[in-house]
Parts: C-alpha cells; structure tokens; sequence
C-alpha cells in the first residue's frame, strides 16, 4: 500500500507562526480524517466556533484529491465566540518523507 504524507497545522493565519504544528503517515483517507477530526474536536472543545464535521470532511477530501500536488493546501477557519471574523484555521498541506522524519 502506497503511504502518503501531509503537514498539518492550527492557529492563527497569515504570516504567523502556527500554535501547533507536525507531519503525518497515513495510507488511507480515512486515516487522515481521523487526525483531522481529533485536530477539530480539540479546537472546539476549547471554546472556538468552527471546525464542523462537515468542513472537517471537505478538508480530508481536498488534501487526499491534491495529495500528489505540490499545493499550498487547504485550510478550515475557526474563531472564538463573539469574533467577528474567523482568524484563525486547522491547515492540511502536502509534505515529504523528510519532513515526516525530521
């Protein structure tokens, strides 16, 4: 079975440095939903509006069609309650081996 890599990261987007950040292995998109969904419920069981099962579902999908494609990746904002905007987002990316290892 083919194994496949992505980078996934949260917190604020734009030029920040992430508040959590690290490279996975799965072979399958069900394992990296998996991830995805756990990443989501730890950011709304802190508080933050966003991150449904659903936008977590689009983003497993997005990555797994893109998996070969050196794309910039996809992101599902979230924010907390009573923002007004949605600054911050669970990304999903593309990565190596060697960013898996290191």
């Amino acid at each position: 079975m083919k194994t496949f890599y992505f980078h996934i990261s949260q917190g604020l987007r734009g030029c920040y440095m992430p508040d959590n950040s690290y490279a996975v292995k799965v072979t399958t998109r069900k394992q990296l939903k998996s991830i995805l969904k756990s990443g989501a419920y730890y950011i709304r069981d802190a508080g933050f509006v966003g991150c449904s099962k659903r936008a977590v579902q689009w983003l497993a999908a997005e990555c797994w069609r893109n998996r070969a494609k050196a794309t910039l990746g996809s992101v599902v904002p979230y924010k907390y309650k009573g923002q007004s905007g949605y600054p911050y987002g669970l990304f999903c990316s593309v990565a190596t081996k060697d960013d898996y290892e290191e």
